[in-house]
């Protein structure tokens, strides 16, 4: 049946862009008025719950009896307490789980270009100028250091995207040089990929087909493993919609986005969308780039079943990025040089939830599966020029070995193929009954990860290698073993109200075991145990005047479990060449290398998965639509990944082939006197060595939307203290000589370099909805109210040392007087240990948004519009801080219709 709405105001104008729901059993569609106040649907005959909402009018709801085709007109009444709907913030959810929530609207007025600026509107979050040449890794509760060692925290935090886990466990693609610089742009190609232990790269994630997220900064429940420092829910557009798009521009960036919902009948909806992002580093370089492309196909089918239903949730989904880098053709350095790296993802997820609608035990049974392929290539072209002769071996046996003299100079091609392959399965339920007054709501499942890279790895010319000075190797990934991680959970939430206290507990076990692993590795024999509890106490309710106060209390306590990565498990082997007898002459048949090769496995399998604790304690106020909260928070996470040097004793002959005048015939090392020799050379595999310990204060306010000024301010802001430190000792060898020799000692010292940061980050709205413009305008203040940064303690002199012969001896005052051993005392000035004080900061930022005919918007934002950044005093001087940030803006059309 057609079923025609026409919207009008008191005054029976028409009302354009009123939102409209209509529900059953069966469907769930949604639609909004044209310019003339009036929406179709498509319904079969049967009962339906509508509801009418409109930013500036009162919401109404109706029962609808659908029999035949028939046009109803709705009024709306306008009243300004609808404008507190109107929300272009992050809001606080109260559950047992602390996280914050982030809707349509507040995307759209924050007009992002990929899922990094969204975490602007985190406790503690700044807005950022985009970055989008550049991974941008997630970090939550913290202000992240330079170095990564510690980046176990952003690894640590699990994307899911409806149901669907964005995995990066089995991502190894890594540059074969990864330390080039191309052209006069100082590219690092380092700085070009996603660092493997790093997590997912947020430039990938496109915002404008996301209708709300959650991010969970506090506990999650049991049914979300494999993370330590947070979980991210991000819920796509479902159901009908009219064709939407948006256009953005600003000074770095480039994107355009068109979507729409399509419904098949009452019980089938189809969403499409396509996404285009074109980045620059500066806009005056167009040789360094990144490029996303995201496509979309869901399908949502809902069956009925007699009084229960089956929910079936199919998408398809490609997504490309691509960062380039090549010299610009009109400078002076060589033309050759360029860094492709192209990640396609191709995945396809099913949900299916059968839900039981009447007072069955079970209320559903979810199953959902997703299998997510990705096609990622890296191609180099290097110009390599070596400052004279050079050798190389390409054994990949121990032992002595012939090596080559390659040419002086030459093009490198080489390429780095991935194929990974995520395969993500999880079967879940969720049962609700009664004990006398406590009502249960129990989750149960399991859920099973498995990852395998297929790519080919590293392929290039072994003697025309991309580097001067690394002995390198080609690799395959797909010898490698894949990544499985099976986990049971089981929780319940109980519900009770006594005397007008409303009491939640929610307590719950999860379960992990690495499958798949060799016996001879530490985690085939460890099962983790992962407990967590909530509980949070609703305060009967104060009256306070005319208005009641109420206070919710909830604390909570959790053990999290990240396991590590492929790449972390099963490292390449390291190869260390030692030239023993190199002869370089005139005439090619006559120059002659020899090598002594050693392959060092750097394997640890000791290495277990990095556990973090979290205790927090929230209170959340309620008074006249008067909202507050404040968090304290202590997250512990003593065994991160991090890598881990220590030195090996390699021995090798020199030969002496100076005698050696008028050679007919290659030499022979068989009759060339020779010298031993012994050098302690270094060597890295991951460890768990890395301490990140949290502590913080979230707070925030959120105000009623003032009838008089239509305006609602919004306060929101963290105190962070981090400590990120070693928990293992470090190896360190002097970087000096003597005696012509390098000192042949390494030292075993207590700290590595570390940090301590702590801080005071605030974020102040003042954001104004003017109903008869149909505009919003909101300007932020937000900045540093106090930071102080200092290194750790680090201490000069080591507590032991070992020797060429690896035995370790502790460290001694008379050590300080021996030639060598003295230079074991590392150079640690004053300064290193001296903490810095930095006083207030503020910057000013701008965001409108505006009807400007119809269904097209124009919006507008300007960041750092104004900045102000106090002085600060630093061993006993006042430095001034002079501002270098430019302002970042930029502007957008969206359409609707």
């Amino acid at each position: 049946m057609k079923i025609q709405f026409h919207l009008v105001d008191d005054f029976k104008k028409d009302l354009p862009n009123v939102s409209i729901q209509i529900s059953n059993d069966s469907i769930n569609n949604f639609n909004l008025t044209n310019e003339q106040g009036k929406a179709t649907f498509q319904l079969n005959k049967g009962h339906y719950q509508v509801q009418f909402f409109h930013v500036a009018y009162t919401g109404k709801k109706i029962q609808l009896e659908v029999i035949i085709n028939q046009e109803i007109e709705i009024a709306l009444q306008q009243e300004n307490n609808t404008l507190e709907e109107v929300i272009i913030t992050a809001t606080e959810g109260k559950d047992l789980s602390t996280k914050s929530i982030i809707n349509r609207k507040a995307m759209e007025h924050l007009q992002p270009s990929s899922f990094a600026d969204l975490m602007e509107l985190l406790p503690g979050g700044l807005a950022k100028s985009p970055n989008l040449t550049n991974p941008n890794k997630v970090l939550i509760r913290e202000f992240g250091t330079e170095s990564n060692q510690y980046n176990t925290s952003s690894m640590g935090v699990q994307f899911v995207m409806d149901g669907q886990i964005l995995n990066s466990d089995v991502d190894m693609l890594t540059a074969v040089n990864n330390t080039q610089t191309i052209g006069n742009g100082n590219i690092r190609v380092a700085q070009k990929l996603e660092n493997n232990n790093q997590g997912v790269d947020m430039r990938t994630i496109p915002t404008n087909d996301i209708e709300s997220v959650e991010v969970i900064r506090g506990i999650p429940t049991v049914s979300y493993g494999d993370l330590t420092s947070g979980l991210i829910l991000i819920h796509r557009k479902s159901g009908q919609t009219n064709w939407q798009g948006r256009i953005k521009t600003d000074g770095f960036s480039k994107s355009y986005y068109l979507g729409k919902g399509f419904s098949i009948n009452p019980t089938w909806d189809i969403n499409t969308s396509i996404d285009y992002l074109n980045a620059q580093s500066d806009p005056r370089d167009l040789y360094e780039n990144y490029h996303r492309v995201a496509a979309s196909i869901r399908s949502k089918k809902t069956y009925n079943h007699g009084i229960n239903k089956l929910i079936w949730k199919s998408n398809l989904d490609y997504n490309i990025n691509l960062d380039n880098s090549k010299v610009d053709p009109d400078s002076g350095y060589d033309k050759t040089d360029y860094f492709k790296n192209n990640r396609q993802k191709i995945s396809l997820s099913n949900n299916l939830e059968y839900i039981f609608t009447d007072n069955n035990l079970f209320k559903n049974i979810k199953l959902t599966t997703n299998i997510r392929q990705g096609i990622e290539n890296i191609d180099q072209r290097i110009f390599v020029q070596h400052n004279g002769p050079t050798s190389v071996s390409i054994t990949t046996e121990e032992g002595v070995n012939d090596g080559y003299f390659p040419e002086i100079s030459f093009l490198s091609y080489t390429r780095t193929e991935g194929r990974p392959i995520d395969i993500n399965t999880k079967l879940e339920t969720n049962l609700q009954f009664n004990t006398h007054f406590i009502q249960h709501n129990i989750e149960a499942g399991l859920d099973f990860k498995y990852g395998h890279n297929y790519g080919r790895g590293e392929m290039f010319d072994p003697l025309k290698p991309p580097s001067t000075s690394s002995s390198l190797r080609p690799r395959s990934y797909k010898d490698i073993p894949a990544n499985q991680n099976l986990a049971l959970f089981v929780g319940d939430k109980l519900q009770a109200k006594i005397n007008n206290h409303d009491l939640n507990l929610y307590g719950g076990m999860r379960v992990s075991k690495m499958l798949g692993l060799e016996e001879s590795y530490a985690l085939s024999k460890k099962v983790f145990v992962e407990p967590r509890l909530i509980f949070q106490w609703g305060l009967p309710e104060i009256t306070i005047g005319k208005h009641a106060l109420k206070t919710d209390i909830t604390m909570g306590y959790g053990e999290l479990f990240k396991q590590p990565t492929a790449i972390m498990l099963y490292p390449d082997k390291i190869y260390k060449d030692f030239i023993q007898l190199s002869y370089y002459h005139n005439n090619p048949d006559l120059r002659y290398v020899n090598y002594m090769t050693y392959i060092d496995d750097v394997t640890n399998k000791d290495l277990l998965a990095a556990k973090n604790i979290k205790k927090e304690i929230r209170f959340d106020f309620s008074y006249a639509k008067h909202e507050w909260f404040i968090t304290y928070f202590d997250e512990n996470m003593a065994n991160g990944f991090r890598n881990d040097t220590y030195f090996l004793s390699h021995s090798y002959r020199r030969y002496d082939a100076s005698n050696i005048i008028d050679p007919t015939e290659k030499p022979s090392i068989d009759n060339l006197p020779y010298e031993e020799r012994t050098e302690l050379l270094s060597r890295s595999q991951h460890a768990n060595g890395s301490g990140t310990h949290k502590k913080g204060i979230e707070f925030g306010y959120y105000s009623p939307r003032f009838s008089t000024l239509n305006t609602k301010f919004t306060l929101t802001g963290a105190w962070f203290k981090v400590d990120y430190t070693n928990t293992i000792p470090v190896h360190e060898k002097p970087n000096r000589s003597q005696n012509g020799q390098s000192i042949p000692y390494v030292g075993i010292y207590k700290n590595d370099v570390g940090y301590l940061q702590s801080g005071l980050n605030y974020n102040f709205i003042v954001d104004t909805y003017l109903p008869s413009l149909d505009m919003n305008i909101s300007t932020s203040f937000q900045g540093v109210l106090f930071k102080d940064e200092e290194r750790a303690n680090r201490e000069a002199a080591p507590t032991h040392y070992y020797g060429t012969d690896g035995m370790i001896q502790p460290f001694l005052d008379s050590d300080r007087n021996d030639p060598y051993k003295r230079w074991l005392v590392r150079d640690v000035s004053a300064t290193d240990n001296m903490s810095k004080h930095y006083n207030f900061d503020m910057r000013v930022n701008l965001k409108i948004t505006k009807r400007i005919y119809r269904e097209v918007r124009a919006s507008l934002f300007v960041d750092k519009l104004v900045t102000y950044y106090s002085p600060y005093t630093f061993n006993g001087n006042k430095v001034y801080r002079k501002d270098q940030s430019d302002p970042y803006f930029g502007m957008e059309l969206t359409y609707n219709f």
